[in-house]
């Protein structure tokens, strides 16, 4: 489905399509997903009544082969902040 807001067209991820935007590099929540190994229970996304349904179980796997694994520095950073979940 498109949305068109001026001259902008917005197309949303159909099924099992995942948004291109969103697999070009490791976002923290990319990395959240990853370090919890997807675990959707503890993760603020679902709990957060966002009006999207939340597509890292289908990011991660597509970072990971076109990226490899998160930079350690970047893990590192995060660890203090994802270990509450």
């Amino acid at each position: 489905m498109a949305t068109v807001t001026g001259t902008i067209v917005w197309t949303e991820p159909v099924d099992d399509e995942v948004s291109a935007s969103i697999t070009q590099t490791w976002t923290d929540q990319a990395i959240k997903c990853y370090v919890t190994k997807a675990d959707c229970a503890n993760c603020s996304i679902p709990k957060g009544g966002y009006s999207f349904i939340c597509q890292m179980n289908k990011v991660v796997p597509v970072l990971l082969k076109t990226l490899g694994k998160p930079e350690q520095k970047r893990l590192d950073k995060l660890m203090p902040y994802l270990s509450q979940y």
